[in-house]
């Protein structure tokens, strides 16, 4: 009983290391016919898009063309199978992978409305951000035995930042699934003048866009991974900022890629205005009404009426 104890714990952890390592998982395994099929497996909480390719491909064809391009969702997806072209020969393949968040072909939509993410009646200063950081990516690798990987940076994006003071709640702007929550930096909260990052949420949200959250305290957020989040959902709280006008909350939308154009203008709802654009430097405030709140949230199928008996 005692080993079985000791090695639970060991197995979790080590369980852990390799979703953090290897998100993006992508390998063949071989059937009775001597084909190997290739898949991979999406270890993330959004959807990713996968390339795939053989530098090296004797004696075999594949069922797909090459190089292989495809959108993997959270999960297995089987890819493509390799076969001999000859099947009393051997084959010989080695291939290499790259990955990044996102759809093949993102489609915004620029009727969509946003809520501010901040407390329904509370007043702040909007001001737009240009050439903004953005936190989605992803990871890297090549070889024979497979991984994936590649970097990510958005295509075209939009950034805001809404005066705030520390402690106030962030909420989320839309409905999505929470893909990051990096709230381990100290020094927002202890007053640094420049960081290369800040805490932040980010959450995958329907139209395969990114939405970021900051600046968040230390430890400061409500949500966790994988979570599937309202639209007015609390997300976490504010931190110390000194940056420029001192805490805000940093809220921003990027595709990652595709997204024709390179700017995205989105749709806010705000007390007295309704719906529209945020001017740089107006003063607006926060309203969640409900058929706002309400725009994505799944309604509950209809119960189909009984039978009377007779």
């Amino acid at each position: 009983m005692n080993k079985t104890f000791l090695l639970l714990p060991v197995l979790l952890l080590a369980q852990i290391t390799l979703r953090a390592q290897r998100l993006i998982q992508v390998g063949p395994s071989q059937d009775s016919k001597g084909n190997y099929v290739f898949s991979c497996t999406n270890n993330d909480y959004c959807t990713y898009i996968l390339y795939l390719d053989f530098p090296t491909l004797t004696n075999a064809k594949s069922d797909h063309a090459l190089p292989y391009e495809a959108e993997v969702k959270p999960g297995l997806n089987k890819l493509l199978t390799i076969s001999p072209v000859d099947p009393s020969k051997d084959i010989k393949f080695n291939f290499k992978t790259s990955s990044r968040k996102g759809c093949l072909h993102p489609v915004v939509n620029a009727n969509f409305i946003y809520l501010l993410p901040i407390r329904p009646g509370l007043e702040t200063q909007a001001y737009r951000v240009v050439n903004s950081r953005n936190g989605a990516g992803g990871t890297g690798g090549t070889g024979s035995a497979g991984g994936a990987g590649g970097t990510g940076s958005p295509d075209s994006g939009y950034a805001i930042r809404l005066r705030a003071s520390i402690g106030d709640t962030i909420y989320a702007a839309r409905r999505g699934v929470v893909t990051v929550v990096a709230v381990s930096n100290t020094e927002n909260d202890a007053g640094a003048n420049t960081t290369d990052s800040w805490n932040h949420v980010e959450i995958a949200q329907a139209d395969c866009s990114f939405a970021e959250y900051g600046v968040l305290k230390k430890d400061g957020a409500f949500v966790k991974p994988g979570q599937v989040v309202e639209a007015g959902t609390p997300i976490g709280l504010v931190g110390g900022d000194r940056y420029g006008r001192g805490s805000d909350v940093r809220f921003s939308v990027s595709y990652y890629p595709g997204t024709p154009g390179t700017g995205i203008q989105l749709q806010f709802w705000t007390k007295g205005n309704g719906k529209g654009p945020l001017k740089h430097g107006a003063t607006y405030t926060s309203e969640f009404p409900p058929n706002i709140l309400l725009q994505e949230k799944t309604k509950p199928a209809a119960k189909k009426p009984r039978p009377r008996a007779r």
